[in-house]
């Protein structure tokens, strides 16, 4: 009977999680998903968010509309329903990039993931490369790939490896009216799940090797180095990561 009650009490949670007994949704114009039995997006339409005029005002502008998305967040591991929360929660994911007309931008986001059978991951497959009209396909410059990690967890190996695969691509620099800024991918958390705002961020920069984390204090920032990334000289691109705690530079902003 426990195990029985057990099931009935998840049923009733991910019911009530998923909307109930609502109607099929409205589709979302701000995310992109391939049809179905199409591949997967190449690319991603832009833009969604923009124009601004520094960094981070994109970045936090996409942590607020990304984290706003339904199930982008799935609360602590110590929260009771935090199984049937963690089954069917997103990542949602996007670019952030820079304008020939010296502004940043954010993509439209995608949800497109590969379906793990043991759910031990949630994983939104960033397309490679953004078609924005406005200009042609060289002239952007590719400054932080976005995505949500449902539970505020770290960035993975898989995270580390995409982004050094895109710096290969698009430039580990890119040169803009801010000077040069080094291209890095970010992992956005909240801590509420029942209203979610933008609490922090995960970091990492290939160029510098520094694994960060961000975390709202307030109206201010908090930046903490929580490690390092040292790759092997060998053919097979493989990496190690040092644990550290410590202050990031002062100087630094979100």
């Amino acid at each position: 009977m426990r195990a029985e009650a057990r099931r009935h009490h998840e049923a009733l949670v991910l019911l009530l999680w998923l909307g109930g007994c609502a109607s099929s949704p409205v589709a979302d114009p701000d995310i992109v998903r391939p049809a179905p039995g199409a591949p997967f997006l190449d690319k991603l339409p832009g833009p969604l968010l923009g124009p601004f005029d520094s960094p981070s005002s994109a970045l936090l502008a996409a942590c607020g509309k990304i984290l706003t998305k339904p199930h982008a967040s799935a609360g602590g591991r110590d929260h009771p329903d935090f199984g049937v929360r963690w089954r069917v929660s997103s990542e949602y994911c996007a670019w952030m990039y820079y304008t020939p007309d010296q502004h940043y931008v954010v993509s439209k986001l995608t949800d497109q993931s590969r379906v793990d059978p043991l759910q031990r991951s949630k994983s939104c497959l960033l397309p490679s490369w953004v078609d924005d009209p406005r200009y042609p396909a060289d002239a952007i410059r590719y400054i932080y790939a976005l995505h949500n990690h449902p539970y505020g967890s770290s960035l993975t190996e898989n995270d580390i490896q995409f982004i050094v695969s895109e710096g290969v691509a698009h430039g580990f620099e890119s040169e803009t009216k801010d000077g040069r800024l080094r291209l890095s991918i970010v992992a956005f958390f909240s801590r509420n799940v029942s209203e979610p705002s933008c609490d922090g961020f995960h970091q990492y920069i290939p160029l510098t090797g520094q694994l960060l984390k961000w975390t709202r204090a307030g109206d201010d920032w908090r930046c903490e180095q929580t490690g390092a990334v040292s790759w092997s000289d060998g053919e097979e691109r493989r990496f190690t990561v040092q644990k550290a705690s410590r202050p990031c530079d002062r100087s630094r902003t979100p």
